[in-house]
């Protein structure tokens, strides 16, 4: 339901919550997506398709995820999870995503149909094997046998556990034949029986780095392409300015689907009355007009850039405020105060060198060569645009600071 007071915005207004059944149904707002051209070839391809989908953080890329699988509930099996949930970030293998990966596809499946006695035979024997492994490797605790609970007790236990990651994976690599097998065995089987094809879709992946990007992709993009059923992998953004993102889509994937930002203004600096339509309707399907003035909004628009959890975040920062302080709507003040908060979170991490890059950006309304860019643009300092043909400009909130440091060295 819409907040009808600010009290109500705060949790309505959560950057860090997709819309996902419910509440895609009630807040979400039709936006040009490739997810619709991409979900009927899906639907329609009787091959087992792949591909990676990228875009900036935060501009709605696990939102269209789950419409996806909205669109395609009936007409194909659908596994989707996030990354982040399973493994860790900052400590993550492609056996870790291969191993993840059979694991959801195997609960999924259970669900839905009972394999045969053959095959959980073989799986409950491969499980085993595995397990009289891991415990030569010195895997403390005990470890119960059977496929189901083999996944259970592992892949519980990777996310946190360092040790059980470090075996697990000892024992996996070498072995990583056999996983793909017996997944492959798992999809030919459910897929024959269901008459439906399965479809993988694995969101948060874009959250790790460049070079750990470029590592899973192109060193083992051949491993994670090998289950036969559909997958979608998210990617971190920088990867597209990878010489080997080419490579890795050539080689191992059949397309990679880019979700644009937002178009405010043009690479001419002029509004784009769509998009700042767009963006109203964003806010107004959560929240009672009454709630915000008309400028107040206008101005969270502008300064959201077009990037989706920076305005939601932005109109609950700026609800909480004018809460807070006792009024009942967000004023103009509000929005600026939020904002301020942003600018001071730039200023906080940019350098000389930044800022000089970023002066390029905002004039050439380019791409500026080096690493940096690329850093820039993972952190929202630079925002990528496309009307037809791709172009960048910085974050709203930083055009002050660069203002200020020019004024400086007059």
């Amino acid at each position: 339901m819409k907040a009808k007071s600010l009290s109500d915005v705060y949790d309505i207004f959560d950057p860090q919550e997709a819309l996902i059944g419910e509440t895609l149904k009630e807040y979400y707002v039709r936006r040009e997506s490739p997810i619709d051209r991409h979900a009927n070839a899906l639907r329609s391809s009787r091959r087992p398709l792949k591909y990676l989908f990228v875009g900036s953080r935060g501009n709605g890329k696990s939102t269209e995820l789950n419409r996806l699988s909205e669109l395609l509930e009936n007409d194909l099996l659908i596994v989707p999870f996030s990354i982040r949930d399973k493994l860790n970030l900052y400590d993550i293998e492609y056996s870790d995503i291969l191993l993840i990966v059979a694991a959801e596809i195997y609960k999924k499946v259970s669900e839905n149909v009972e394999l045969s006695k053959e095959l959980s035979g073989y799986l409950d024997t491969w499980s085993e094997k595995v397990i009289e492994n891991e415990k030569s490797l010195g895997l403390s605790g005990e470890v119960k046998t059977g496929f189901s609970a083999f996944f259970l007790n592992i892949t519980g236990k990777m996310k946190t556990e360092a040790s059980t990651r470090e075996v697990t994976r000892k024992v996996i690599q070498p072995q990583l034949s056999d996983l793909i097998y017996a997944v492959n065995k798992i999809i030919t089987e459910a897929e024959e029986k269901l008459d439906k094809k399965i479809l993988v879709i694995i969101d948060d992946l874009d959250k790790v780095n460049l070079e750990k990007g470029e590592e899973l992709f192109y060193k083992h993009g051949a491993e994670l392409t090998s289950p036969i059923c559909k997958i979608i992998y998210t990617i971190p953004q920088p990867l597209q300015f990878s010489n080997k993102k080419r490579q890795i889509v050539l080689q191992y994937f059949d397309d990679s689907i880019d979700l644009g930002n937002i178009n405010i203004r043009n690479r001419r600096g002029e509004t784009d009355p769509k998009g700042f339509d767009l963006m109203k309707k964003v806010a107004l399907k959560r929240m009672d007009e009454s709630l915000i003035s008309e400028d107040a909004l206008k101005l969270a628009i502008e300064y959201s850039a077009g990037v989706m959890t920076e305005f939601i975040r932005i109109i609950r920062s700026a609800g909480n405020i004018a809460n807070t302080d006792g009024r009942s709507r967000i004023e103009v003040p509000d929005v600026e105060q939020s904002i301020a908060d942003t600018k001071n979170d730039y200023i906080r991490i940019l350098n000389p060198e930044d800022i000089e890059i970023l002066k390029d950006v905002m004039r050439m309304k380019g791409k500026v060569d080096g690493d940096k860019f690329q850093d820039l643009l993972f952190c929202l300092a630079i925002l990528e645009y496309s009307n037809d043909e791709v172009w960048y400009d910085i974050h709203p909130a930083i055009k002050g600071i660069i203002e200020r440091a020019e004024a400086g060295e007059e």
